[in-house]
């Protein structure tokens, strides 16, 4: 415990899948989600205001474009109205979009559309605008735009547009109301979606809460308008007033997805889950073959834990959209996290014969064959991760594998492959190759991979404290502790260096003192650290400090009742005379881990027993 390792051994270790399900198939949603079914959108449904008109996505969604790409071109510039030098301006901010040089070309614009005060310029300076994300210059020019075309669609969207993206809704909501007194179809998630994640949405939620009410009294038929405020009735605990405004809608229409899982959420949160439950199996029922709808279904299943229910509605899916890939991946994966493996085995599978999603499909594979012991087989897969989040743990996994089968050149060789072409990996290839090494005790390639990498890096924090790691388990105790010395050079605030130093010249020289001196030093930099009050204690007891290291070992075990500090608390203990409540100690401490070493060799050495 108090030897703190910057590593711990594995094997063909797994992400917890319970864990990341709900995140991973949260990230799919948009992916799957289609708009939802209603009208036409001539009375503001929800499903018609999905429309070019109004895309909440790209309000406040879209990513910057880089500043290299080159702007739209222009579409309805009449250059024959421009003088000869204005005509000449613009041709230069045109080149300069066209070649990449986007803020010059929005600057260009901004000065031209103040001096000229040409609609056409506007328009054109306005869209540039738009498509920078230039919240500052879309909103001057939007109001310039207007100021000439008071009933402007396009001018009055963008204002509405950037209005939100900066928190000032009801402005927003003065534009959209414009809009729909001219009948354009507005989805009111343009706002509510920003509500929902914006901090300071609490301070005006009321009066924008009034702000919807009123537009809806005016337009009773408009879905999007009513859904909006459902979803602010919501954000606003007013739970009940939201689920009768969402009850009526979904009856509208005919159980559009988005609005049942709503409805579901307002029932769950007003404690009625029974009737969640069955008014989301009626909605399927109605709609068995929607895809959205049973994908949300699912995902509610997956956030509630419930795997086995949530891995039926993934196989509908999968079975009426086989070549939904994201979906088969989410249904693998979940086969996995209820030890499917032969099923979750044929998906993967199916995947990697798609080419979809390589890389994680051949690490998932890698896994289950080494839960099957085919470590060739496991092998092969491992070897085919590329890249992606779970590349580092395919490689480590790769190196166990192969080290293992006596084929340790060859993953050097890979690594250095791999180094070579991306140097990034330097530092987390060498390190993983060390522990590795180190976990399979093969201590002579790992000084040498260690001290190589070291030289290569001799001020990487990591690299010393693996390195120092190797020489406790060599007994290269001068080694060990030049590395942690400079360590504690490099970042004097790491309390794990002062630790670990003090703790083994505690525990294997008689230079008490001294190591009291450094772990007093990591206890003011982490005083609640149960390591670091288990090595306060371990040191103090060498020091003949018997009340203090109990009362310190004590503390330590209640904190982290960890085999090792076990051993050293059952020890005080037993120094102390107290040899029944250093054997309880020992006996609790077996029964989580009976194959302790560190208890066993304890009781050993001072009962001449290893047995309780």
């Amino acid at each position: 415990m108090s030897k703190i390792l910057p590593f711990k051994k594995t094997s063909a270790a797994l992400p917890g899948i319970s864990l990341l399900l709900p995140l991973i198939l949260a990230s799919l949603l948009s992916a799957c989600a289609t708009a939802p079914d209603g009208s036409d959108g001539s009375n503001g449904s929800v499903s018609g205001a999905k429309s070019a008109e109004l895309d909440t996505n790209q309000a406040v969604a879209t990513p910057t474009p880089e500043d290299s790409q080159p702007i739209p071109a222009p579409v309805d510039i009449e250059y024959g109205h421009f003088s000869e030098d204005v005509l000449a301006r613009v041709i230069i901010a045109e080149m300069a979009g066209q070649r990449g040089y986007n803020q010059k070309a929005l600057n260009d614009y901004l000065e031209l559309a103040r001096e000229t005060n040409d609609l056409n310029i506007i328009k054109r300076a306005s869209r540039i605008a738009s498509f920078l994300r230039d919240v500052p210059a879309s909103i001057e020019t939007g109001n310039l735009w207007l100021a000439k075309e008071p009933n402007s669609q396009e001018a009055l969207r963008t204002l509405a547009f950037q209005m939100v993206a900066m928190g000032r809704y009801r402005e927003a909501m003065d534009h959209l109301r414009n809009l729909l007194a001219q009948g354009a179809t507005i989805d009111f998630r343009l706002i509510t979606n920003q509500t929902a994640i914006d901090n300071n949405a609490a301070l005006m939620i009321d009066a924008l809460i009034a702000d919807f009410e009123e537009l809806t009294a005016l337009y009773p038929a408009n879905q999007s308008l009513r859904l909006g405020l459902a979803h602010l009735y919501q954000q606003n605990t007013q739970i009940e007033q939201a689920y009768e405004l969402v009850r009526v809608l979904a009856q509208e229409m005919n159980d559009n997805p988005e609005v049942v899982i709503l409805e579901v959420d307002l029932l769950e949160q007003m404690g009625n889950t029974a009737l969640a439950e069955k008014r989301i199996e009626q909605a399927l029922r109605n709609n068995e073959n929607h895809k959205e709808l049973r994908f949300q279904y699912g995902r509610k299943l997956l956030d509630e834990q419930r795997y086995r229910e949530a891995h039926d509605q993934f196989q509908i899916i999968v079975e009426q959209f086989p070549e939904d890939y994201d979906m088969l991946y989410s249904l693998a994966l979940i086969s996995m996290e209820i030890n499917m493996l032969n099923e979750a085995k044929q998906y993967f599978q199916r995947l990697v014969e798609n080419a979809q999603r390589l890389d994680d499909a051949h690490y998932y594979l890698g896994y289950i064959n080494v839960q099957e012991n085919n470590p060739t087989e496991a092998i092969g897969h491992f070897f085919n991760v590329n890249s992606g989040g779970n590349f580092l743990q395919a490689q480590r996994n790769l190196a166990e594998l192969m080290i293992r089968s006596g084929r340790y050149p060859e993953v050097k060789a890979r690594f250095q492959n791999i180094r070579f072409r991306n140097p990034d990996y330097n530092i987390p290839l060498l390190t993983l190759e060390a522990n590795v090494l180190l976990d399979e005790g093969l201590y002579s390639e790992a000084s040498t991979v260690l001290n190589n990498a070291v030289g290569a890096f001799p001020n990487n924090i990591q690299l010393l404290f693996l390195r120092s790691v190797y020489a406790q388990e060599v007994n290269d105790l001068l080694l060990m502790e030049v590395d942690l010395r400079k360590i504690i050079q490099l970042n004097p605030t790491s309390p794990v260096a002062y630790n670990s130093l003090g703790y083994t010249l505690a525990d294997r020289t008689d230079r008490f003192d001294e190591a009291y001196q450094l772990i007093l030093r990591a206890v003011e930099l982490a005083p609640n650290d149960p390591a670091i009050i288990d090595s306060l204690g371990w040191v103090q007891y060498r020091l003949g400090l018997y009340e203090e290291a109990r009362e310190n070992l004590d503390r330590a075990y209640e904190l982290f009742p960890d085999h090792e500090v076990a051993a050293h608390l059952g020890e005080v203990l037993w120094a102390m005379g107290d040899k029944s409540a250093a054997r309880k100690v020992w006996r609790k401490a077996l029964e989580s881990q009976p194959d302790s070493e560190h208890i066993r060799s304890t009781m050993e050495r001072l009962t001449s027993d290893s047995s309780i």
